[in-house]
């Protein structure tokens, strides 16, 4: 038996660990297109905002190979595969040979063709070298900072070039940051309090050219401005890496279609983290949630099944969890009611208060529904069961949480368990910070 995993980071390296729990002896080699060992991509914005050193970015010490009897080749990208003959070649001709194939090689920022977007201090920040480029800058003394883009990773990097002493302003094509995973008024708290904190935005305006001859100048806007810039990173979300994966055979929609298993249609290949198309079961659909906590659970099951387990991935789900100069913002599920379908069927619960220019705020989106089955509620103060009948049901799809994200692991496990609730339980679960939520789940 021979195992071969694509890809070194959340999944790969989830992968090859559960490989070893239940085969120690067999032959076990990563490829991987980097030149780092695994490192978390969620705190290279820590790292490049002073608050973490980089050898904290590490996820294993260094004589991990040595100990799981592992092979591991940097630099090398895989970009052909035999499915017949089982046999995986390299950009560089090398080929090796496998009895089970993980197909783990996550996504790549996009960088979108912009004039002058190949001077040197323009960055994409996905990976290590990226951060230790954009580092180099910043210790050579930049001062001025234009971000492009107002997803996560862009105000991620905001917030650490911020952090680093630098003038940042964010450019956003659309009236609102964060358009992914809030609405507009969710989306205008968090970034009232980034401007309260020292970032400059501008809304609905696009990026026309990026200016200097050997060196960033500054950042040509629409309508016509110019703004000072040292460097520039562009922020426009990340793609799966299955460019070269099309003519092998695979069924691929977003990423690679994977069953509950997580292989593909191809025998003894299997696909995890970012490359992987999943059953996402909060809005009943196929699709590819780039989180970390999917790709370590996807890399773990389909390291199982490689040795021949039989355990199955129920489905992936959506969330971002973030701090921003202390406020912490949590969103999973389906988070825009303006979105949803039939909305009848559907209730938003919201609460705002503020403290000082800090936002408490949460919102809650039930799917309801009315069943005739009979429920037993276990009232607070009372320990006998009372049956209800006909009574409308409830269901959480999805919250977002900004200022206080403390109910957060509570209420992604009713999220997860998908669970209908009478409005009694939910106003239970809810109202005593989900004390009650354990024996709801159960």
């Amino acid at each position: 038996m021979s195992y071969i995993v694509v890809g070194n980071s959340a999944a790969g390296l989830f992968a090859v660990e559960e490989i070893r729990r239940h085969d120690t002896q067999s032959e076990l080699i990563v490829l991987t297109a980097e030149q780092e060992p695994s490192y978390s991509r969620c705190l290279t914005t820590y790292f490049l905002a002073g608050d973490i050193p980089v050898s904290q970015l590490y996820l294993r010490n260094t004589d991990f190979a040595q100990r799981l009897n592992l092979k591991i080749v940097y630099g090398v990208k895989v970009n052909w595969i035999d499915p017949t003959l089982q046999i995986v070649r390299s950009a560089d001709g090398r080929e090796g040979h496998y009895s089970k194939l993980l197909l783990a090689m996550g996504s790549s920022a996009h960088k979108p063709s912009i004039p002058g977007g190949n001077l040197p201090e323009v960055f994409t920040l996905r990976t290590m070298e990226d951060a230790l480029a954009i580092n180099k800058v910043l210790e050579q003394g930049a001062q001025k900072a234009v971000v492009i883009g107002g997803g996560l990773v862009s105000l991620k990097s905001a917030y650490a070039l911020k952090k680093r002493g630098l003038d940042v302003t964010v450019v956003v094509s659309s009236r609102q940051i964060l358009s992914q995973m809030l609405d507009l008024k969710e989306a205008n708290l968090i970034q009232e309090y980034l401007r309260v904190n020292g970032l400059k935005f501008l809304l609905q305006t696009d990026v026309l050219s990026i200016t200097g001859e050997s060196h960033v100048q500054g950042v040509l806007t629409s309508p016509q401005t110019e703004l000072a810039a040292d460097m520039v990173i562009i922020g426009k979300g990340v793609r799966p890496n299955i460019e070269d994966l099309s003519e092998f055979g695979f069924n691929i929609g977003q990423g690679l279609q994977v069953d509950s298993s997580l292989a593909t249609n191809l025998p003894n290949i299997y696909a995890a983290g970012d490359i992987a198309e999943t059953w996402d079961f909060v809005p009943q659909r196929f699709t590819v949630n780039a989180t970390w906590p999917n790709a370590t659970t996807q890399g773990r099951i389909a390291g199982a099944n490689m040795c021949g387990r039989k355990e199955f991935y129920a489905g992936s789900l959506g969330l971002n969890s973030v701090d921003f100069f202390g406020l912490s913002a949590m969103s999973v599920g389906i988070t825009k009611f303006q979105d949803i379908k039939e909305p009848e069927n559907w209730e938003q619960e919201e609460n705002l208060k503020m403290e000082g220019d800090n936002p408490i705020y949460r919102k809650l989106i039930w799917q309801k529904n009315v069943s005739s089955l009979t429920l037993n509620l276990r009232e607070e103060n009372n320990s006998s069961l009372t049956p209800i009948q006909d009574s409308p049901l409830y269901i959480l799809k999805g919250f977002v949480l900004i200022g206080d994200t403390s109910q957060g692991g509570v209420l992604t496990a009713l999220v997860k368990a998908g669970r209908p609730l009478t409005l009694a339980q939910r106003k239970l679960a809810l109202g005593r910070r989900g004390q009650l939520a354990v024996e709801i789940i159960k």
